[in-house]
């Protein structure tokens, strides 16, 4: 049988045109979703160094108690990096202050110098960061020198001195920070 057997015969039978080609097929419209890519994670917009932070100071040039008074301030430098979380607030370098608290150089009979300083801040991110910590120096005797000068010169070596107090350029000093210390990320990332 061919086709047009078939066509012919089923419109004989139901007395309407039959339409050989396939049906057609509804196409829907389809609709492209832009995947958007996932949001990068927020940074917070402040980061805070709590109180107590400890801060490891460099003295740059030594002070002591001949050349220096109360209320003489002097220059550390940042000896080793402060993080909060791993970003760095504090780095290497940065300048941090102190003062001499009382300067008391040396006297007759071997009698030694002392000295007595604190921390004031550390220079970071644009602003000054109080710090607590102090340290206090004494000379050595000079007993031993003493002793020998008088009886090498008799009563004059009562006038030997002893040794002055100091701190020494390369010495190391821990400090605190005094509060919570905030820093903007921009601050940080400006660095």
């Amino acid at each position: 049988m061919t086709l047009s057997f078939v066509l012919a015969a089923t419109l004989a039978a139901t007395g309407s045109p039959v339409d050989a080609s396939p049906p057609a097929v509804e196409t829907l419209p389809v609709e492209t979703v832009a995947e958007e890519p996932p949001a990068p994670p927020q940074a917070p917009a402040a980061l805070t160094l709590p109180k107590g932070t400890m801060v490891r100071l460099m003295v740059l040039n030594e002070v002591n108690s001949r050349d220096h008074r109360a209320g003489h301030r002097f220059v550390l430098r940042v000896d080793e990096d402060v993080k909060a979380g791993p970003v760095t607030v504090i780095p290497v370098g940065a300048k941090a202050w102190g003062e001499v608290l009382s300067a008391e150089g040396t006297g007759g009979v071997g009698k030694s110098g002392r000295l007595s300083a604190k921390l004031l801040y550390v220079e970071a991110a644009g602003q000054k960061i109080p710090l607590e910590g102090d340290r206090q120096s004494k000379g050595g005797d000079n007993t031993a020198a003493v002793v020998g000068a008088v009886v090498g010169l008799g009563i004059l070596g009562l006038l030997t001195k002893g040794n002055n107090a100091t701190l020494k350029a390369g010495e190391i000093i821990n400090g605190y920070t005094v509060d919570d210390a905030s820093f903007s990320m921009p601050a940080m990332v400006a660095r």
